[in-house]
């Protein structure tokens, strides 16, 4: 059945207000995204916005699961221009970060508390990990990983994906991911500027040995 008309202009306000807050994000952070000042921009009663959003945190993990599946997109489009795990798990990488310096406020947003206020979480940011890593050999852990350690709906949906999956291959692609953001936050926060001068080459090792434990050559 075709929209309404009130359907389709509640669809279009809606719409509206996430490309103003979404500009309001990129232009000053978090911190200066409100309804209220999204519908002052719009030119609606203050009180109309919250008919749309009822929340500012519903309007920021809604904009969060937006930026999360472009971000998704970004990285599963650059594994695709490579031909080995490796060199997946490098363009991987650099892609990330190159995404989280382009997009600063953004990349914060998606990885902050208020985008854990949806119902969706950061499964798709890490699965394409988790098929770089059921590539690779069965590491070897001093930690004997078991599938009651994990979020459960998170190995739910991975095990559905990777039938054969394994605990520990699962904490690979976790800790892969970990390592990558670590530098990354580091970088973006402005804490790696001063101890070093190319924080882009110490990230290229990072991966150089993150592919590594693919078990094959980068």
């Amino acid at each position: 059945m075709p929209a309404t008309r009130r359907e389709r202009r509640r669809a279009e306000t809606t719409a509206e207000i996430k490309t103003v807050a979404l500009k309001h994000l990129v232009e000053d952070g978090v911190d200066a995204v409100s309804l209220r000042a999204v519908a002052r921009e719009l030119g609606m009663a203050s009180g109309s916005a919250y008919t749309y959003f009822p929340t500012r945190e519903a309007l920021l993990a809604t904009l969060a699961a937006d930026l999360r599946a472009d971000l998704a997109h970004t990285l599963e489009a650059a594994r695709a221009t490579a031909d080995t795990p490796a060199a997946q798990l490098i363009a991987h990488g650099l892609a990330y970060r190159d995404w989280a310096l382009a997009h600063p406020h953004e990349f914060r947003l998606v990885f902050s508390a208020a985008a854990q206020h949806a119902d969706t979480a950061d499964y798709d940011l890490c699965l394409g990990l988790v098929s770089l890593a059921t590539q690779a050999r069965l590491p070897q852990t001093i930690h004997p990983y078991d599938w009651s350690e994990m979020n459960q709906s998170f190995a739910a949906l991975a095990r559905t994906r990777f039938p054969d999956l394994q605990p520990a291959t699962l904490a690979l692609a976790l800790r892969i991911w970990g390592r990558m953001h670590g530098l990354v936050t580091l970088e973006l926060d402005g804490i790696l500027a001063p101890q070093i001068a190319d924080p882009a080459a110490l990230y290229r090792d990072e991966l150089t040995d993150l592919a590594a434990s693919l078990g094959a050559p980068a």
